[in-house]
């Protein structure tokens, strides 16, 4: 599957004094706060509401706030209790059908407000749309989802705790965006997806398993926890044409490594792939040259460049070495 970052969409039809709604977050956390449309049945009326897809660097979203796709069909909200969950609202009886991508929230949903339901009262009273993603927070008071500058996306709980993180830090640029396919992204302007969750998640059926899902196609991972929440996802580099697809486990780990073919060292390597012939296959840091060098950038992962194993930014090398233990299921999807 190929990966690009949609443009973020802004239905700009701003309410008299929206644009002086700007404030300082509490906590001495210095990110300015830029009201997202508030919770509660949707305004049917597009030319009255700010209808907000993205999260730019240095915005902020407040418990009890709301981003929408576009269309008005997805909607993620940072709960009162803490949690920060995406809905697919399409899922309740009173969705009004397609009107079109662009057309507003508004042309969405008339027919749950009409009806008399409302997301707040289906909150209270848990008669809500399906969840496609959440944080898993519930209970940790998070009050604030922040896009910081340096590129992380955070859920700030007490006085400024980070109490969850994309973890997509020194991604200066980087920005958040809800999506008309059901996802939600951490995009940079440079084009690549550097965290995804929602409909873009891959089910590879392995419930109450932590396990490790590759996509050669998408050159892209995804370490999903025991419960089924994701741990992390992020950009690699690959083969196009190898492992073949299928199930593996985890078999051996070594902290540092060499290469018997080129002359090169390797950190964090996890072995997933036993050899038949030639090599074992396994996740590994970037390579560098004797004299220290990196053969290939950060910015360059996401691309099929590797000759067999799969390239990952150190940090996330470090990441799957420690959380991936020996036995540890990894399925390669095409």
């Amino acid at each position: 599957m190929g990966w690009a970052v949609s443009v973020f969409v802004l239905v700009a039809s701003v309410t008299a004094g929206a644009a002086s709604a700007a404030a300082s977050l509490p906590g001495g956390v210095g990110e300015p706060q830029l009201g997202a449309l508030p919770l509660g049945a949707p305004d049917p009326d597009a030319e009255q509401s700010v209808i907000r897809s993205s999260l730019m660097p240095g915005e902020s979203l407040s418990s009890g706030q709301s981003l929408h796709s576009p269309s008005g069909r997805y909607r993620l909200t940072l709960e009162a209790g803490g949690n920060l969950v995406l809905y697919d609202m399409a899922s309740r009886a009173g969705w009004a059908g397609s009107a079109g991508v662009g057309a507003g929230v508004g042309a969405k949903l008339p027919a749950l407000a009409e009806s008399g339901w409302s997301f707040d009262a289906g909150l209270a009273g848990g008669d809500v749309p399906v969840a496609l993603w959440d944080a898993r927070t519930s209970g940790a008071s998070a009050w604030a989802l922040v896009m910081r500058h340096d590129g992380d996306l955070v859920l700030l709980a007490g006085a400024a705790e980070t109490v969850w993180s994309s973890r997509t830090v020194d991604r200066p640029g980087a920005y958040l965006s809800v999506l008309d396919d059901g996802t939600v992204t951490v995009g940079h302007p440079d084009g690549r997806v550097l965290w995804t969750v929602g409909t873009s998640t891959p089910d590879v059926g392995l419930v109450g398993v932590r396990h490790v899902v590759y996509s050669r196609g998408g050159q892209r991972v995804w370490l999903i926890d025991a419960d089924g929440a994701l741990f992390d996802t992020y950009p690699v580099s690959g083969r196009a044409t190898s492992p073949a697809v299928g199930s593996y486990k985890v078999f051996s780990k070594s902290q540092y490594t060499s290469s018997p073919k080129t002359p090169v060292t390797m950190r964090d390597m996890v072995r997933f792939v036993k050899p038949t012939t030639g090599l074992a296959i396994g996740f590994h840091s970037i390579p560098r040259t004797y004299s220290g060098a990196p053969i290939q950038t950060v910015d360059e992962l996401g691309q099929a460049q590797s000759a067999g194993c799969v390239r990952q930014d150190d940090a996330k090398a470090r990441h799957l070495f420690d959380w991936a233990p020996i036995g540890t299921p990894v399925v390669v999807i095409g």
